[in-house]
């Protein structure tokens, strides 16, 4: 895999998108609907959370916690399109996982996502991580970084695959890398950036209004 530099259009087996959202096939067979988190959007974030089990609680917020609280769903949901930008993705209408980017830094920004219990190892995190990533990459995102404990091995090989490069060892692993695209793709980049860039548009107007 090579690091990210422009995002192309690849002819896949991906539906067409819609007005609202991205699909995507897993390797599952899964059809995904993927799109963007509207600021201040709640409602999907807790679906997601209360579909994981404490382990996996544990192994995106590095503890099992029972409940999310107040100010660290304000801060998940604080999402602007460019510097904090995260997307969702459903299942038959059910909100199955979410992933997303912060920007830290100039060029660098971290990655973070989850998968509710039932929807994990089919694919729905990989099409999530594809998502944020190209968007990542038009947006001047160049390094990305990555916090997860060294237990969560589907995660930490996903986020090897984009460029996140962790040390072995026990507990909580941090590491950094050059941002790559996944390759073969995983979604339909080209109809990605187009509902990134109209719910960007949308989302402004709503803002000045």
């Amino acid at each position: 895999m090579r690091p990210a530099r422009a995002v192309r259009a690849f002819p896949h087996r991906h539906a067409a998108p819609s007005r609202d959202h991205v699909a995507a096939t897993t390797w599952a067979g899964d059809v995904v609907e993927l799109r963007p988190l509207w600021p201040g959007e709640s409602a999907p974030l807790l679906a997601v959370f209360a579909g994981m089990s404490l382990t996996s609680r544990a192994g995106r917020y590095l503890v099992g916690i029972p409940s999310l609280p107040r100010s660290m769903l304000d801060a998940l949901t604080a999402v602007d399109g460019y510097d904090h930008v995260a997307w969702l993705a459903s299942v038959r209408r059910q909100p199955a996982g979410i992933a997303r980017y912060i920007r830290a830094e100039p060029g660098r920004a971290e990655l973070a996502f989850e998968v509710a219990d039932d929807y994990q190892g089919r694919g729905v995190g990989t099409a999530l991580l594809d998502a944020v990533t190209t968007v990542a990459c038009t947006h001047g995102v160049r390094r990305v970084s990555a916090t997860v404990l060294a237990s969560n091995t589907p995660s930490r090989r996903l986020l090897g695959r984009v460029g996140v490069r962790l040390p072995h060892g026990d507990g909580v692993l941090e590491g950094e890398g050059r941002l790559r695209l996944l390759d073969p793709p995983r979604v339909d980049r080209a109809a990605v950036l187009a509902l990134a860039r109209a719910r960007s548009a949308t989302a402004a107007g709503v803002l000045r209004a």
